[in-house]
């Protein structure tokens, strides 16, 4: 008999994270919507009163409502910021990148000698890991506005500011990258924040409507105006 082999679950996808979201948001809704129905309804108050469900038992339950909505919130805010956080980063990448590709095919076309291109750093392939690229672009930079090569590459387009403003947009991407990291971390606890604050409303949410099922059990059309 041959071993079972567990099919490895697909990843999400946006799509699937975004119906997700709606989900949690439907819930967090449409169960502010049936304690109000149920504090706010003359028929259906007096029957859950007795049943640990007056009003303050349903005040407690539209507080657990609000710290999942707030959380939902909160959790919202920290994702766009990651999304603004990403894109920054990305696009900070970008252009320090295409700087020193130039600065790396200039100082490729002006100087042949094996030991120039070596004390620039322009031998090899550009770096992929981001710290790496830093550290290889910033050292390229230093070297550059050192003798022999600062007046050289200065006539072809590389002076002293053209260099200056490529390790600033170093800075900014180093910046740019600990920002997203940071907001990134901001996230991943919001959705955990959020999370446990859904799984709250949803115990409370399972008990409530176990018990008003119960009360309501005799009139179905009130049950119904609770979606039970």
């Amino acid at each position: 008999m041959s071993d079972q082999v567990t099919p490895t679950p697909a990843p999400k996808t946006a799509a699937s994270y975004a119906e997700q979201d709606q989900r949690v948001a439907n819930f967090i809704s449409e169960t502010r919507q049936m304690i109000e129905v149920a504090r706010g309804d003359p028929a259906i108050a007096p029957l859950l009163a007795g049943r640990g469900y007056d009003d303050a038992g349903l005040a407690a339950g539209l507080a657990i409502q609000q710290a999942a909505q707030d959380a939902y919130n909160a959790r919202q805010s920290a994702m766009g910021a990651q999304q603004q956080a990403a894109s920054a980063a990305a696009q900070a990448l970008a252009a320090a990148r295409a700087t020193y590709t130039d600065f790396r095919e200039t100082a490729r076309s002006t100087f042949s000698n094996p030991n120039a291109r070596t004390a620039l750093g322009v031998t090899g392939k550009v770096p992929e890991d981001l710290q790496k690229f830093l550290t290889t672009a910033r050292a390229s930079y230093a070297a550059a506005q050192s003798a022999p090569y600062q007046a050289t590459l200065a006539t072809y387009g590389f002076p002293a500011a053209t260099i200056a403003s490529a390790v600033a947009a170093l800075d900014a991407l180093s910046e740019a990258d600990n920002a997203q990291k940071t907001v990134g971390k901001d996230a991943v606890q919001a959705t955990a924040d959020r999370d446990a604050a859904v799984k709250a409303l949803q115990q409370w949410a399972k008990q409530f409507k176990g018990i008003a099922s119960v009360a309501l059990r005799a009139q179905p059309t009130q049950a119904k105006k609770l979606g039970l």
